[in-house]
């Protein structure tokens, strides 16, 4: 599954949403923000409605600094 990730600098965090479910998570790399994320995004999924997990894996484009975030898509 690939899933639009956007990620920006909160002060000394690193914020990573998904702007279709809303699910986001931070740390103080960008790593730990992707590994974080991950985990939110994989515990939301087992308790999403099916309609839920049907627009989240609608959402596969890809796009690099748009308004100071970086876009990309993640295999879960």
């Amino acid at each position: 599954m690939k899933v639009s990730v956007a990620i920006h600098k909160e002060g000394k965090w690193y914020v990573a949403i998904d702007p279709v479910t809303g699910v986001a998570s931070q740390g103080k790399s960008m790593d730990e923000a992707l590994k974080n994320f991950q985990e939110a995004f994989e515990l939301w999924f087992e308790n999403a409605e099916e309609w839920e997990k049907e627009g989240a894996t609608k959402s596969t484009s890809t796009k690099r600094n748009v308004n100071g975030d970086l876009y990309f898509n993640t295999k879960q």
